[in-house]
Parts: structure tokens; C-alpha cells; sequence
């Protein structure tokens, strides 16, 4: 899909420091080890995928649009996310870098569920297969990448949860986690790799 990996909201970006919270190291450490596996990158044609996120008491902080490509992030390529708005579909973010294009769809998942901490969204072919395969948990198929309507969608999905997995069938290979740490929703991916 030519338009995979593009910022589709408005976003109000205002730049500034990179964000610091706890938990950032573990995100960070997490993200660099999820490029390594290959589960975050970069396309042959320059298009960045998969990002991963955590709540903060302000807002969430997340890996910035553009950054698929950088095998080893620091903090400077996180931008927090301080309000979305799915009616007007825009992200007000704050940071060096302008946040995912999929802040709108993370965002979502916390909004509904309270108890999930940290989100992971990635791409895989053989996960993302079997998923729509078993009949597990999915997106509207009709949701495409970076919309209000998949986000929507996922915010159906995930509300009141404390965890969550799901595929998104009109985002071609993609599945998000998440969970009460970045570690829990790091462990329910890496399930996928062998269902037991």
C-alpha cells in the first residue's frame, strides 16, 4: 500500500527536549531489541514500520514517525504525546522529533483500558497470518492504517482490558500488544513466535 508509514492526522508538533519518564530505558532497550528481530524497520522502499509506546502521567511517550530505519534509538528518538483528538483526527506531541504515524491508534488503546501501560505495534507476516487464520481479535478489515477508523476499531478491542493482541487486517502484516509494562506486552508478542 503506497501510503503505509505516512502521518495521515494533523499533527501539532512542538519541538523540544527529548522526553524523559520512567520506563524509558526499558521502551528503549525493548525497541532496539523488537529492530533486531526485525519486527521494527524499515521497508525496501524507505518506508519506516512498527513503533512502540508508553503511558506517562501527561500524555505517552512514543517512537517518532521516520525512525524505522535506526538500528540502535536513544531517548531523542521519542516524542511524547500530549492529546489526540480522534473527531478532528489530530496529535499535539512535544519533542526533537514529530511522533508515529500510528500515535492515534496507540492512544486509543489507553484511553480504553486504564490498566495497559505500554503498546507494541509491528509487523509480521507469519504472526499476522496465523492470527487472521485462528480467528483471533482483529480490526475491522474495512480500518486502514493511520486512521480514526482503526483507531476506533482498536479502541473497541481493548476496552477495559489489561492486555491485549490483536491483527489488523486493513494494515497489511501489522499486530499490536499491550500490556500493564512494556515487558508484559513484549512477552505476549514473542508468544506468537510459538503458539502454544
Amino acid at each position: 500500500m503506497p501510503d503505509e508509514g505516512y502521518i495521515k492526522f494533523r499533527c501539532l508538533h512542538t519541538p523540544g527536549p527529548a522526553p524523559a519518564c520512567a520506563g524509558l530505558d526499558a521502551l528503549i532497550r525493548i525497541r532496539n531489541r523488537l529492530h533486531g528481530l526485525g519486527l521494527i524497520g524499515v521497508l525496501p522502499d524507505g518506508i519506516g514500520f512498527g513503533n512502540i509506546s508508553l503511558r506517562t502521567g501527561d500524555g505517552f511517550v512514543i517512537s517518532a514517525s521516520a525512525t524505522g530505519h535506526i538500528a540502535l534509538a536513544t531517548a531523542g528518538h521519542f516524542s511524547l504525546v500530549e492529546r489526540c483528538d480522534i473527531g478532528s483526527n489530530t496529535v499535539r506531541c512535544r519533542g526533537p522529533l514529530a511522533a508515529s504515524s500510528e500515535s492515534m491508534t496507540h492512544w486509543a488503546v489507553y484511553q480504553a483500558a486504564p490498566l495497559i501501560r505500554s503498546v507494541i505495534h509491528v509487523h509480521d507476516r507469519r504472526i499476522w497470518s496465523r492470527m487472521l487464520e485462528k480467528g483471533d481479535p482483529c480490526t475491522e478489515p474495512e480500518a486502514a492504517f493511520g486512521t480514526p477508523e482503526l483507531a476506533r476499531s482498536v479502541m473497541r478491542l481493548a476496552r477495559g482490558r489489561s492486555s491485549l493482541i490483536l491483527a489488523m487486517p486493513g494494515h497489511e502484516d501489522g499486530v499490536m500488544t499491550g500490556g500493564e509494562t512494556t515487558d508484559a506486552a513484549l512477552e505476549l508478542l514473542l508468544g506468537c513466535f510459538n503458539p502454544g
